[in-house]
């Protein structure tokens, strides 16, 4: 926890510099409205294109871009149409959209929503728009003249940096293999390359045929770090549709993943890569949100995966890898088979921490499916509440070894656990029971349980709602309530406060503690509810 906190400040600290313009060469200035003598020292004599202020821009300098769309084929030098062309970021040069440019009452104004910079492949202007992005799976006739890669980093560092922006239309399509593996990146491409990339929305993106990684595609040790950043209604006809990372460790914070669609992977897919992924948000996409492969390890603090759909690990898929997961939140999701939160293939070895399964289904493994007997899972101080399965094991099925310690599973279908293979329970309070040193069987009282809505058919469970809840242990002593921000009493203490592991130690658990670990998702936390004194 200690090396995740010193990396957000450090980034956070990046990400104010460069917001602040910290830069100390001169501005350019970029405005496709501006009508003056173009040479980018004004807003009034702003570049018409970003090409060309990337061609002048200098160690240092920065680049203000006025709302508007920009295409990579236009600028000196360039030929219009030109798929291959792309707009290549540079060391040590900050390129900064959202501003309201030549024209306007304060063209300095600075809003990336009121004034939105565009940066498409969509050359000619044609596009057809489609109402699902699984559609821009099949050949587009409207996008074949599209950019294969509206950006490029080669070698790029974290002073490289995109600011503001939505990146769109990009549409590889091209040869899917070369000699280095499958290509992609229709939004961007980054090869060895270590980009800042800030406050960014990749959209409408496509790479079909073999090609992966519409979004953003992360290759050869690239570590570019990504904040605040949204990826939504991107394609991919393989894998990742808004990210594709192999042999790459980026850092994402805040970011959010809405709508994509791959035959695997839509949010992020990774190849043997090693990613940090910190209170990112995963909604509504097709196919695992998250699957990881060939030896992928990321690390993945406060996430949240919500109504994400599959037939195997609607939230995350896991194949020969072994992700770390804390405070992370598996609300809502579907697979038709197994895992609605989570799957784990061969040789699979997640750790989970503080973590909460809720209102996920799926035919076996609500929660989460594990399927080899070479994989174990490793479960502490997490909450599994009203899962539910066609079939059985409505928290966890497990065919692999696994460890559970200080958990809570209560209000799931029966059974919630499904053991296969060795199976160790400890301070946990399990629904139904279960043998074990320190394990209760008592209603957890937590502040208020998430629950399925009938939505008007009671006998249709197929068109039920999951209206999620709240799993903080009430507390006579004090509750941390969410909704308030606040600490709030109940007229009732819960069982599971100061229930688990004597061993654990507390962590970051408010005063009063009683000096014993809770059960439960926020047992360990600043969040935990407290101990009574009396």
């Amino acid at each position: 926890m200690t090396n995740f906190l010193f990396t957000f400040l450090r980034l956070s600290i990046l990400v104010l510099l460069i917001e602040c313009k910290s830069f100390a060469g001169q501005i350019i200035y970029v405005d496709d409205d501006s009508k003056g003598a173009n040479d980018g020292l004004s807003w009034a004599d702003a570049f018409n294109y970003l090409q060309d202020a990337l061609a002048s821009a200098t160690y240092g300098d920065s680049i203000h871009v006025a709302q508007g769309i920009y295409t990579p084929d236009r600028g000196i030098g360039f030929t219009a149409g030109d798929r291959q062309a792309n707009f290549s970021l540079k060391n040590g040069v900050a390129i900064h959209g959202g501003f309201a440019g030549f024209g306007e009452p304060d063209p300095n104004e600075r809003d990336i929503e009121k004034y939105k910079t565009i940066l498409s492949g969509d050359l000619t202007g044609n596009d057809i728009e489609v109402k699902d992005p699984c559609d821009l799976q099949w050949f587009q006739p409207t996008r074949a003249e599209n950019s294969g890669n509206v950006i490029i980093g080669i070698n790029a560092d974290e002073t490289a940096v995109l600011d503001g922006f939505t990146i769109t239309a990009g549409y590889n399509s091209m040869v899917a293999r070369n000699g280095n593996g499958p290509i992609g990146g229709a939004g961007m491409l980054n090869r060895s390359s270590s980009p800042t990339i800030i406050n960014c929305t990749f959209a409408g993106n496509a790479a079909i045929i073999y090609n992966v990684g519409a979004g953003l595609f992360n290759s050869q040790g690239s570590k570019p770090i990504l904040v605040n950043c949204r990826f939504t209604g991107n394609c991919a006809s393989i894998n990742g549709a808004a990210i594709y990372n192999i042999e790459s460790a980026p850092k994402l914070i805040n970011c959010v993943f809405y709508c994509n669609y791959a035959k695997s992977g839509s949010g992020i897919y990774n190849r043997n890569s090693n990613p940090v992924i910190s209170g990112c948000t995963f909604i509504n996409n097709s196919n695992s949100a998250i699957y990881n492969y060939s030896n992928s390890n990321p690390i993945l603090n406060n996430c949240t995966f919500v109504k994400n759909t599959s037939r195997f690990g609607a939230g995350m898929y896991n194949e020969n890898s072994s992700p770390k997961l804390t405070g992370c939140a598996f609300i809502g999701n579907i697979a038709t088979l197994y895992g609605g939160g989570m799957f784990n293939g061969e040789g699979s070895y997640p750790s989970l921490f503080n973590c909460i399964f809720s209102g996920n289904s799926a035919e076996q493994g609500g929660g989460i499916f594990n399927l080899r007997r070479n994989s174990s899972l490793s479960l502490n101080n997490c909450t599994f509440s009203s899962n539910s399965v066609r079939l059985d094991g409505s928290g966890v099925y497990s065919y692999g070894e696994m460890t559970v310690t200080n958990c809570i599973f209560w209000g799931n279908v029966d059974p919630a656990i499904i053991g296969e293979a060795a199976v160790t329970v400890t301070y946990s309070d399990i629904q139904g029971g279960w043998s074990g040193e320190g394990n209760i069987n008592i209603d957890p009282l937590f502040s208020d349980p998430g629950y399925w809505d009938p939505n008007g058919t009671p006998d249709d469970p197929n068109d039920d709602l999951w209206i999620d809840g709240d799993y903080h242990l009430k507390s006579q002593a004090g509750r941390w309530d969410p909704v308030s921000q606040s600490w709030i009493q109940d007229d009732i203490t819960s069982p599971c406060i100061d229930a688990g592991d004597p061993n654990t130690p507390v962590g970051d658990e408010p005063f009063p503690n009683g000096g014993i670990i809770n059960m439960g998702s926020y047992g360990g936390t600043a969040e935990a509810s407290k101990s009574p004194t009396n």
